[in-house]
């Protein structure tokens, strides 16, 4: 039956599986069954579900804005192939209609 099935899902994925080759696959998949089938043995209808292994939470800190120094802002604009005053100039990507 596995067979069949390694057959119809190369099929399917237009991928070229060669019968030497199928006996060997036949083999892993059956190896990943079993185990797929050992996890489906515990109960765990009591079990609440988990998002994390950790009751650790993501800490986020306020945005602060800082001023750029003028120096550093003179640098980014003089290193752009193009600028009009201290803007970057690029070009056109969306014609208006």
């Amino acid at each position: 039956m596995i067979k069949e099935e390694l057959e119809k899902t190369a099929f399917l994925a237009r991928i070229e599986v060669r019968e030497e080759e199928k006996e060997k696959y036949v083999k892993d998949l059956s190896q990943m069954l079993e185990l797929a089938e050992i996890l489906q043995e515990p109960d765990v209808s009591g079990l609440k579900p988990t998002t994390h292994v950790t009751s650790l939470r993501n800490v986020w800190r306020d945005d602060i804005v800082k001023p750029c120094p003028k120096e550093i802002i003179e640098q980014m604009i003089n290193a752009a192939p193009q600028k009009e005053g201290s803007f970057y100039k690029v070009a056109k990507v969306i014609e208006a209609e």
